[in-house]
């Protein structure tokens, strides 16, 4: 989930650009709930989330060119 910081952030930001709008603007409350309601439903993973998968992918490409490397040595000596 969003950090408040980062929400207070977002939601400074829109307040200040719709504010030259001749509508009223939600109270900073709504606004948030509204950010919050946004981001739910986009499909995020945390960056937490994010590292692990990441290290997941690393060492899953290096036994993958580990493989390739150790197959590309067996074709050769197949070959001789």
């Amino acid at each position: 989930m969003l950090k408040p910081e980062y929400l207070q952030k977002i939601s400074d930001e829109i307040t200040t650009k719709l504010s030259g709008f001749n509508q009223p603007l939600p109270s900073g409350q709504a606004l948030k709930s509204l950010i919050k309601e946004a981001v739910a439903k986009l499909d995020l993973i945390s960056r937490e989330d994010y590292e692990r998968l990441l290290q997941i992918h690393q060492r899953t490409r290096q036994k993958v060119d580990a493989l390739n490397s150790r197959v590309t040595e067996l074709e050769t000596k197949l070959k001789n």
